[in-house]
């Protein structure tokens, strides 16, 4: 089971992320993400990707870069490099393993190469997370407004972009949540269940196909052994 969450900035994503992976047992995956991509960009320095991390591409006001050992990057902004770095690494990391992604539009990396996922996105009231910065970073109002702002605009313009899609939409999603209804660790508790729940159901779903398949072919075989000894019956006569 691989577990997709998109989130709104504040909105606890993260947190509830952390939850989810350590309730049921999986890897959680995130801002270490970087740390994997600059394995594979040795030649692009840690601090550039950190700055590029869910950013749109824009040529005008990121450097580009022509030195990267992997030719099929040369010419390309530090953002577009990353970005083709989170494609492949989480693409590998989710066909090893039951894990949770937390942004880097990882939910649209999965679907287009085929791989089941389950695709969430947590929002919460745009006061209510501007309260949550402010006493998570010891910052006033208007400084934790102003970062709220910032980055759901950059997340929303990275997704937008590498998707072509709306960030935050709920046809993206196969739950979106309020985090502010039930507070962050109850919503994550809630979601446990619900994935649980899921899990069962897709169990019981192929339980039931498989019994199905096999009740057919038990029938399409006695029907073909009606017909070949009705056959033969005539053949004898």
């Amino acid at each position: 089971m691989i577990i997709c969450i998109g989130r709104e900035f504040g909105s606890g994503g993260h947190e509830i992320g952390k939850i989810i992976a350590e309730k049921l047992g999986m890897e959680l995956y995130d801002r270490d993400l970087i740390d994997k991509a600059a394995e594979k960009i040795v030649a692009m320095p840690k601090e550039v990707l950190e700055k590029a991390d869910e950013k749109k591409h824009n040529p005008w006001l990121h450097q580009v870069w022509y030195d990267v050992p992997n030719q099929e990057l040369n010419g390309m902004t530090a953002n577009d490099t990353l970005h083709q770095a989170y494609s492949s690494i989480i693409r590998e990391l989710a066909e090893k393993a039951n894990c949770v992604f937390v942004g880097r539009c990882a939910d649209y990396i999965l679907e287009q190469a085929n791989l089941d996922h389950i695709s969430l996105f947590i929002a919460a009231p745009f006061e209510w997370r501007v309260q949550r910065k402010m006493e998570q970073l010891s910052i006033d109002e208007k400084a934790a407004t102003s970062l709220v702002r910032k980055k759901d605009k950059d997340r929303k313009a990275y997704y937008d972009y590498y998707t072509g899609r709306s960030w935050g939409r709920p046809h993206n999603y196969d739950l979106c949540i309020n985090s502010s209804r039930l507070g962050i660790e109850v919503t994550a508790e809630k979601l446990v269940e619900m994935i649980r729940e899921l899990c069962l159901l897709l169990i019981l779903t192929y339980k039931k196909t498989a019994i199905d398949n096999i009740v057919i072919t038990v029938l399409s075989i006695a029907v073909f052994l009606s017909l070949f000894t009705v056959l033969s019956v005539k053949i004898e006569k």
